[in-house]
Parts: structure tokens; C-alpha cells; sequence
């Protein structure tokens, strides 16, 4: 099991993922007072993120990647499929103000290979989930722990996302993933998946 660090701001999770040398932030969305503020509880220096990731373009997932990019140095890894919804991220915040944009850097890191994903210490792969969002993706480490996001569940999803979704969750699944971070809920298990797949997905 990795060495996890859970933040909640405006009951959105943030994850912190131990890299060893530096972390992996996944997510992170409005509230950067709040951010900064349960970094300060956990004496989680910002200076130790390296790496941020964001699993969809909402603005309470992806609205502080650049802000807090900018206030420690990290690398975007980013899937080319999320890059073209940016500008709605940025169309949101608009007229909120408060807000500064993504940047896709020549260093960052786009839809990066397992091996380029392992040479700085993350195991696994970046997932296209969709169903929540098109440009959904879940981190899937080979120890059995994906981050999905806000990844809608079978029994939650309309009839017009059911089949987009049971292909997501059916992904994950044959890959091994054994327990579920999602970012508005506890951690489950993949019986949880199992028994919703079996009983409504087609």
C-alpha cells in the first residue's frame, strides 16, 4: 500500500501519493487558502510535491494545478485527450476571477508511457475512464489502488452514460484494481464494483 496523504477541501479529496524522493499531487480544485492551510496542519512542505495530476477538467479537480505548480515547480502529467478541455476550465473562471490557467509545458509530462510514469517512481498507468466527463482518466498503480476521480458508479449512472461507464469500470477492473479512491467518497473495494456490474450493467 502506498504511503497516502487524503486533503478535503469543499468535499472534494486530494491525494497525495509518497513518490520517495517527492509526492504526487492528484486533483486539486478551488480553495487554495484551504489547501495551503491543511498542508500547514500536516507540516506537508508544497516545496515536496513534484508531480501534479488532475483527473478531470471540473474546476473543483483542476483549478489550483497551475497555482499550486507555480508555488512549487512540479510537472504536469497530463493525458492528450484532457488538453483540448482546458479552455472550458478557463471559460469557467472567467468571470470568477481567481483562477490561473493551465500551462502545457515543454517539460511536462503527456500521456506518458509506463515507462516514463515508472523512471520517476509512479507503477502503473494513466486510464481513460469516461462516463463522468469525456476526458476522464484514472491513475491505476500495479499495486491494486487506482484513483478514479469522480467516475459516476453503475447504480448513479443515466441511461445515456450506463454503457460508457461499465466499460470504465469493467477497465479497471481486469487490470487488477482491488480498491477504488474516489474523490467525494471512503475507499471501497472492487466487490462493491462487482455486484453494481453484475446487477445493472448491460
Amino acid at each position: 500500500m502506498e504511503n497516502l496523504l487524503t486533503l478535503t477541501v469543499n468535499s472534494t479529496h486530494f491525494y497525495l501519493v509518497d513518490l520517495q524522493p517527492g509526492w504526487l499531487l492528484v486533483d486539486a480544485g478551488w480553495g487554495m487558502a484551504q489547501f495551503t492551510a491543511q498542508l500547514k496542519a500536516y507540516r506537508f512542505p508544497i516545496t515536496a510535491i513534484k508531480y501534479v495530476l488532475f483527473t478531470h477538467h471540473h474546476p473543483d479537480h483542476a483549478g489550483l494545478i497551475q497555482a499550486v505548480r507555480d508555488a512549487c515547480g512540479a510537472k504536469l502529467i497530463i493525458h492528450k485527450k484532457q488538453i483540448p478541455y482546458l479552455e472550458d476550465l478557463r471559460t469557467y473562471f472567467e468571470k470568477k476571477g481567481g483562477y490561473v490557467p493551465i500551462r502545457v509545458e515543454k517539460d511536462d509530462l503527456v500521456s506518458p508511457s509506463r515507462g516514463r510514469l515508472s523512471s520517476i517512481g509512479i507503477h502503473g498507468e494513466i486510464i481513460e475512464t469516461p462516463g463522468h466527463s469525456p476526458d476522464s482518466i484514472s491513475l491505476g498503480l500495479d499495486s491494486g489502488v487506482a484513483f478514479i476521480g469522480d467516475l459516476t458508479l453503475p447504480m448513479a449512472a443515466g441511461e445515456e452514460q450506463i454503457d460508457e461507464v461499465c466499460r470504465s469500470w469493467r477497465t479497471l477492473l481486469a487490470r487488477g484494481t482491488t480498491r477504488f479512491y474516489h474523490s467525494h467518497t471512503d475507499p471501497f473495494g472492487a466487490d462493491r464494483i462487482q455486484d453494481q456490474l453484475k446487477n445493472i450493467c448491460p
